[in-house]
């Protein structure tokens, strides 16, 4: 969080030291009393130094280590859902096979139920012909 504050600070700078160069108004001294440099730097060595004036980060610190992390805990976390997501569709899948399980067997009791009416009918008519 301490690099965003220095960064509008830093940005702000940026923008003074062109502005006072465009108008050409100020001198090296001036700029060198004021910002501690009379030439506009790179962006990196003044975040390094912004950086090292807040006392946030050692020199050392490898800047990709916390993007990777990062990336790392996203990964698990998609593989997690992932895995999840499989369970549910299984539990669908399962569920969909029970119910057309379920609904064979209902239309086979159906035409079962229908065969032995028709035969009843029948052996009524018969019944009813004698």
């Amino acid at each position: 969080m301490k690099s965003y504050t220095s960064l509008p600070t830093t940005l702000l700078a940026r923008e003074d030291v062109i502005h006072m160069l465009k108008t050409e108004k100020t001198k090296p001294e001036v700029l060198e009393a004021h910002y501690g440099s009379a030439e506009p730097e790179k962006v990196l060595r003044v975040l390094h130094r912004d950086a090292i004036l807040a006392q946030e980060k050692s020199v050392g610190e490898d800047v990709y280590e916390k993007p990777i992390s990062e990336l790392d805990r996203l990964e698990e976390k998609q593989r997690e859902t992932y895995r999840r997501m499989l369970e549910q569709l299984l539990l669908a899948e399962k569920c969909h096979r029970r119910t057309v399980y379920e609904l064979e067997n209902e239309k086979h009791k159906h035409t079962d139920y229908m065969n032995k009416s028709d035969d009843f009918t029948n052996l009524l008519e018969q019944e009813r012909e004698r």
